[in-house]
């Protein structure tokens, strides 16, 4: 829809009886939160408000179904501005002051559900994906809201008057099976990542249409590939996995990010925990270094008096899987992959021990790409925040028109934090709508 049809807009705003007082788009994590919310503070204030949630599924939350692995990392413990990425890395500061983690963790145990606590914070529910969905689509109905399932959107445009438009006018819903009228509409519409679970570009395109500013978005939290040799070393050591430490350098894009976490091999490349979350700073053509001994001096260890007949391989391999161990000793520089392996510790010339170290602790590849949106849990970019209040995650320029969660330019960490973003976000517009 272009803004040449803003006149028919316009003059249906005044005569079509409006389809709710707040229309949700999106029936996803954000978007259940903050029509519960809206719902529930509109019967505290005695105050009557339609709610209606539509979603282009056949039934709600298809991707919290599927988070977790179905278990469902639903918050973390840790959640601050620190674990997201935005241009404005400051704007989920409020949102995230306002619905904490323990605020969230009570709404569980209002809805009957429970959640544990794994490694660095992470919570998952213990009833699993599934009961956290349906538990939240349960408790919207409860308060009243309805649900307009299997109905995408293609496009919106704003009341009359667009930028600085005066509240109370209809912003018109454009879906695949006719419009929708309300006076306040959230975006809750999530991003591209995902599209099997139903990440789409719609945000994007609407922001076009409203005169946004949209920041690109990139997948994040997904894999890398590699090529070349790399990715036959890979292929052979597909399914292994260790703890390790991935790193960018000081002058790449995102200013040396790095993560100690698990690494797994896989047939394309390397994925595990700290890929991912290096995947969502790692840009094209940029070196990623891997140290398989985090935490460990390897140059001091080398030359302890009380490892000297030790071999080198049994060394390595007490830091790493033996298939590991031997891969990295291939990698010597040409002259000593034959011999040192073999070698006692204390046989070792300050050369080989070097070589050694490098090829533990700085082990450097260049990833051919990502495994994109296909895979990514999560994406950054998104509608521009500066364009948004941080308190109520309204549009400046536009009286009535919210959004929320992955909408927004705010990509979290692995770990529960994009969820919890979700939550508070969503929480943030519910008490202003």
């Amino acid at each position: 829809m272009t803004e040449h049809s803003s006149p028919i807009a316009q003059s249906a705003a005044q005569t079509i009886t409006p389809d709710a007082d707040i229309l949700i788009l999106g029936a996803g994590p954000a978007g259940l939160i903050c029509a519960l919310t809206a719902a529930r503070r509109a019967k505290a204030a005695k105050l009557r408000r339609e709610i209606l949630l539509v979603d282009q599924d056949r039934t709600p939350a298809r991707k919290l179904k599927a988070s977790g692995g179905g278990r469902s990392n639903c918050t973390n413990l840790n959640a601050a501005p620190a674990h997201y990425l935005s241009k404005n890395p400051r704007f989920t500061a409020q949102a995230l002051k306002r619905y904490t983690p323990a605020q969230f963790l009570a709404l569980l145990q209002e809805l009957g559900l429970s959640a544990s606590e794994e490694d660095q914070g992470k919570m998952f529910c213990d009833q699993g994906a599934q009961a956290l969905a349906e538990a939240l689509e349960k408790a919207c109905r409860k308060a009243g809201c309805r649900f307009l399932c299997g109905r995408p959107v293609t496009g919106l445009i704003p009341p009359a008057g667009h930028e600085g438009a005066e509240p109370g006018g209809l912003y018109q819903v454009e879906t695949e099976h006719g419009p929708l009228y309300a006076p306040r509409v959230v975006l809750a519409l999530g991003s591209p990542a995902w599209p099997a679970l139903g990440g789409t570009d719609i945000v994007a395109r609407l922001a076009g249409n409203l005169g946004l500013t949209h920041v690109p978005a990139r997948p994040a939290l997904t894999p890398l590939v590699l090529s070349g040799a790399e990715a036959a070393l890979c292929r052979e050591l597909t399914g292994l996995s260790i703890n390790a430490t991935l790193s960018l350098g000081p002058d790449s894009a995102c200013g040396g990010a790095s993560f100690t976490d698990g690494l797994l091999f896989t047939h394309q490349g390397l994925s595990g925990p700290a890929a991912l979350r290096l995947s969502s700073y790692w840009r094209r053509g940029e070196e990623i270094t891997i140290n398989l001994a985090p935490g460990v001096d390897m140059a001091a260890l080398l030359r302890q008096s009380g490892r000297g007949k030790a071999l080198a391989r049994t060394i390595l391999s007490e830091f790493m899987p033996r298939r590991l161990a031997e891969a990295r000793l291939k990698a010597l520089p040409q002259g000593m992959a034959a011999n040192v392996p073999d070698k006692r510790l204390a046989e070792l010339s300050r050369a080989e021990m070097d070589a050694l170290t490098q090829v533990v602790c700085h082990w450097r590849v260049t990833p051919k790409a990502t495994a994109g949106m296909a895979r990514a849990e999560a994406a950054s970019g998104g509608l521009d925040t500066d364009a948004f209040s941080a308190k109520t995650m309204q549009c400046k320029a536009l009286p009535g028109l919210f959004a929320v969660g992955e909408a927004l330019d705010v990509a979290g960490d692995l770990g529960g934090f994009n969820l919890h973003w979700a939550w508070a976000s969503g929480f943030a517009a519910g008490q202003a709508l």
